[in-house]
């Protein structure tokens, strides 16, 4: 490297900060952009920028579950259309699972940028469709037993050539989807943020020249590198194994047994996934980029949280799956509830880790995950006086629960852990796009787990149908005493997460952890429970004022 190219720390942070500002302003265009609550309001998308070697350069603060299995479906996307066949104003489109990509629902788009006639970086979008096709409203259904059933699969194709919408592509996109509008207006919206990507990177190409973006890029991944390979140095060699079970209630009783080795050796971390159980014939087999993305979630969690993500992160982590495992399936398994057995992986990792890196860890999180699709026509009797007439929708909404507690402090209440980080949809937006009235949204009282410090409060909330009937499909998890959430150092696992139709009355129905097309009518009212995270600690250690605080506010 010649000596105007050297790169001081002052100028690759200003860099590094530039970088994620573009990621974040691709972000702020996608959701301003979108048509679904689940988007623009869940906020269940992603946003990153990459080398032209599908490296992390930089990524918008989001989702974890979308952001770590970019680099791995865009080596993907070069296999399938070379890159030397990218041109300026391509994006490239993609949702199969088994080509990178995490689930159907979860559209991945690619965008070159091309500044002195090269191929200098890639921006790149993921958003959660509520609804791709396939079997049910919502496409997400747990005891779907192969891929075929949930939804359009798209094979990396050209949604945009030189510029140019591939038309063909959305009009098949609008055939064979539910609500055609919003899926269409989410892909545009994903569109936006890759063109704003584009345009930002074009201006620090110009702003630096492409020789040193290139070694500026270069400079941050070897610094985060760097820093992660101290962090684990610094952190005595090791090995500790766990294990955490979740449940099945779709081809039997049996829980689904998810087993990690984890060893610390000099300056690298190996995460050994391979005992964990084998593939089973329902949608939450995990597949492989997201099982890789949730393992190095979890190192960086431990290693280097006050450091922005790049790939230099990833490079001292090696993670190893085995083929025909619940963790790295065969194809055709399906895989669209993956996101509750990829959340089990963070926690399973982060519960090895714990063991290995004190004062670095939590008892377990809730990862309960209550995500419900409810779909059917909005015939409310109000709106028959009006010239609107009765339209499909399909509303989708997740919650929150408990974090678990640390060596030095209470979990977090009511917060969307470890891959999902999403934001709980505002009842405003749900009763102005669907027939549902939100009753209530909660704290539910005593699902902490105990302890010296105690696990975070989970939630619940109440909605009730306000058309003639809909169908409701669900999938909770951490619902029984064997799956709570894990507690540590003799603190107490966390409370249970559930689903019930009609609480409180002579009509109540509650459910195992799956709920697969039931059938609601007008006035019924359902609720959803996120479960508590794990307690710290003896619980009889616990501080008199920590106590009183507790009774006060009805934690306890």
């Amino acid at each position: 490297m010649n000596a105007q190219l050297k790169i001081d720390p002052i100028s690759r942070d200003v860099f590094q900060h530039q970088v994620n500002g573009v990621a974040n302003e691709m972000s702020s265009a996608l959701r301003l952009s979108a048509f679904s609550s689940i988007v623009f309001d869940m906020r269940d998308y992603a946003c990153g920028l990459f080398t032209p070697d599908a490296e992390m350069i930089a990524q918008a603060d989001t989702i974890p579950a979308q952001l770590g299995i970019m680099s791995t479906a865009l080596t993907h996307m070069y296999d399938a259309i070379p890159r030397e066949t990218w041109r300026p104003g391509d994006i490239i489109a993609c949702n199969d699972p088994y080509r990178g990509c995490a689930h159907t629902m979860d559209l991945c788009l690619f965008s070159p940028v091309f500044f002195a006639g090269e191929l200098q970086a890639v921006t790149a979008t993921i958003a959660h469709h509520v609804d791709i096709g396939g079997r049910l409203p919502g496409s997400t259904v747990a005891d779907n037993a192969e891929v075929f059933a949930e939804g359009l699969i798209f094979p990396p194709i050209k949604l945009f050539s030189d510029g140019v919408a591939n038309q063909l592509a959305f009009e098949f996109l609008s055939a064979n989807v539910r609500i055609p509008e919003a899926c269409k207006g989410d892909l545009r919206a994903q569109v936006a943020g890759c063109r704003t990507g584009e345009r930002r990177l074009i201006e620090l190409l110009t702003n630096y020249g492409p020789n040193r973006f290139a070694a500026l890029t270069k400079a941050c991944q070897d610094y985060a590198e760097t820093y992660t390979r101290r962090a684990i140095a610094n952190t005595p060699d090791g090995v500790a194994e766990a294990e955490i079970c979740i449940e099945d209630d779709i081809t039997g009783n049996c829980p689904i047994s998810l087993k990690t080795k984890v060893t610390i050796s000099s300056d690298s971390l190996e995460i050994d996934l391979r005992e964990s159980c084998d593939q089973r014939e329902f949608a939450l087999n995990c597949p492989l980029a997201s099982t890789i993305s949730m393992a190095n979630y979890a190192a960086k969690c431990i290693f280097t949280p006050d450091i922005p993500q790049n790939e230099g992160c990833v490079r001292p982590v090696r993670t190893l799956i085995r083929p025909g495992s619940i963790l790295h399936p065969h194809r055709p398994a399906a895989v669209g509830a993956r996101h509750h057995t990829q959340q089990a992986v963070a926690d399973l990792v982060l519960k090895a880790l714990t063991m290995l890196v004190p004062g670095s860890g939590s008892a377990g999180a809730h990862i309960s995950d209550p995500l419900f699709t409810l779909s059917g026509v909005d015939d409310r009797p109000e709106l028959s006086s009006t010239t609107q007439s009765p339209s499909y929708f399909v509303i989708a909404d997740g919650l929150g629960g408990g974090m678990g507690a640390c060596e030095d402090a209470d979990g977090i209440d009511a917060v969307d852990t470890h891959s999902g980080n999403c934001a709980l949809i505002s009842a405003e937006i749900i009763e102005t796009v669907s027939p549902v009235r939100v009753l209530r949204t909660s704290l539910s009282e005593g699902s902490g787990g105990k302890g010296k410090y105690r696990g975070g409060l989970g939630m619940y909330r109440d909605y009730q149908l306000l058309a003639d009937s809909a169908t409701l499909t669900c999938v909770v998890q951490r619902s029984t005493e064997d799956t709570r959430a894990w507690g540590y150092a003799e603190g107490g696992p966390g409370g249970k997460a559930s689903v019930t139709v009609n609480p409180g009355t002579s009509g109540e129905i509650e459910f195992s952890s799956k709920v697969i097309a039931y059938r609601i009518e007008r006035g019924d009212i359902f609720r959803l429970v996120g479960g508590g995270g794990g307690g710290w600690g003896d619980q009889s250690t616990r501080d008199a004022l920590l106590i009183e605080k507790d009774a006060k506010h009805g934690y306890s």
